[in-house]
């Protein structure tokens, strides 16, 4: 398999097309593509911008191509025109974005893919817009008539004294983006416990210029939607309760189980993915009140992380995807399994070590419990992300990440220990 890094401009001897480009190799969702595009018999492109470290895609046997692009984080714009030109030399029916990022980098050359003969697999540029906003979600929402949290929206500093008094603590910070193009990684909500921490993130959420939203703090459990639209129609639907994420507080899924979909969140979730608009994928996320009750947490129109547990249940959504975009007839999914327990043993690495960084705090569990959860789930999941028998290269790949996870979570520590000396230093004077 040749490399095809377009950083620098070059090509490979002979020319061919592709059926898809998936972008976002290192995620387990454009993996799971990969696999379902591959086994479908379709020729798939694989790009990645990211250096120095493992690209589980590049390794998968249905990989025809790995292509190197520049970075979606500093350069997007060079990003997005190095796969219109991909497109241009290579003819490829679809292109495929699997993060934030990178939609909101090639979102602008949808029109120049399309005079190629490209299909982008995303939803129009104005459900889009609606989508990735959560403010924006949340006034659809409530115009719907759908449960949320209480929220408050913060202009600055000032505002939070106001939030306090009406949430009390503990309450939630949300950016109102996840990706903003002025931040190098993606923004993640925060729990907050005190008037310092709240100044803390509101602060960082501003100045990588995200809008910020106080809420209610909801204990219940997390519940996900995965719907899939087309001319308006829902044709496939499945649902999930995420045990664990990383960060754990509205993080990326870590350990998920396929679940029935109860009658409320998926009405709330159809409503909603038909009023903004979305076609193609998306994901619906909720939360339980301590009365039951779910509350809109957000909607993703995209691959979600929990893809791989859709395709074990029976749901092909990649290929569906594929298909939309490609002008096909897509056939509609009536049943589902349930019961389906997937796991991402790294990101279950990674929760372990940031619950140990957050005793005490909300979503925490005891030192001891952590690892008797950690541990008894090797009994209990059948199924993993990355990992496959019939594909087995991107599963040690991806084990790779174990020591990377392992430094970055030892430069969080080494931070939030700084920070609490800074603290009890302040403290002191």
């Amino acid at each position: 398999m040749q490399a095809l890094d377009l950083r620098v401009g070059s090509r490979p001897e002979h020319q061919e097309g592709f059926d898809a480009l998936v972008l976002d190799g290192s995620y387990k969702q454009s993996l799971a593509s990969v696999r379902s595009f591959g086994r479908a018999g379709l020729r798939v492109a694989v790009g990645e911008s990211v250096l120095g470290e493992p690209v589980p895609a590049y390794y998968s046997r249905y990989c025809a191509y790995k292509v190197i692009l520049p970075s979606y984080v500093t350069e997007p714009e060079a990003f997005a025109a190095a796969v219109v030109n991909f497109v241009r030399e290579f003819p490829t029916r679809v292109v495929l974005p699997a993060g934030d990022a990178t939609m909101a980098a090639v979102a602008p050359v949808r029109e120049q893919l399309a005079e190629l003969g490209c299909r982008l697999a995303l939803a129009s540029d104005t459900a889009l817009q609606i989508a990735n906003d959560k403010d924006r979600t949340l006034k659809v929402a409530g115009e719907l008539g759908i449960a949320m949290p209480k929220t408050i929206a913060i202009g600055s500093v000032a505002d939070l004294r106001a939030a306090i008094a009406e949430l009390g603590f503990p309450f939630v910070l949300k950016p109102t983006m996840s990706w903003t193009g002025k931040h190098p990684v993606r923004l993640t909500p925060a729990d907050i416990l005190t008037e310092d921490e709240a100044v803390e993130v509101t602060e960082s959420f501003l100045a990588a210029g995200a809008g910020v939203l106080a809420q209610q703090f909801a204990r219940g459990r997390r519940e996900g939607v995965t719907l899939f639209v087309a001319d308006g129609e829902v044709l496939a639907s499945c649902g999930h309760v995420a045990h664990r994420t990383t960060p754990p507080l509205g993080g990326a899924s870590v350990v998920r189980e396929g679940i029935q979909v109860p009658p409320d969140l998926l009405d709330a979730s159809v409503r909603l993915a038909k009023a903004i608009g979305i076609e193609g994928p998306c994901e619906v996320e909720f939360r339980r009140d301590a009365q039951g009750r779910p509350l809109l947490m957000e909607i993703n129109p995209r691959l979600a992380g929990t893809l791989e547990n859709a395709l074990r249940s029976g749901v092909n959504i990649p290929l569906m995807t594929w298909q939309w975009a490609a002008g096909l007839t897509v056939a509609p999914v009536a049943v589902n399994r349930t019961g389906v327990r997937t796991r991402w043993l790294v990101g279950d690495l990674a929760w372990i070590a940031r619950n140990w960084q957050r005793a005490g705090r909300p979503d925490s569990v005891p030192v001891a419990r952590s690892l008797w959860i950690f541990g008894s789930e090797f009994f209990r999941s059948r199924h993993y992300d990355f990992f496959d028998l019939r594909d087995v290269r991107p599963g040690i790949a991806e084990l790779r990440y174990i020591g990377l996870w392992a430094r970055q979570l030892a430069v969080e520590n080494n931070q939030s220990r700084g920070k609490r000396s800074k603290g009890e230093t302040n403290g002191d004077k």
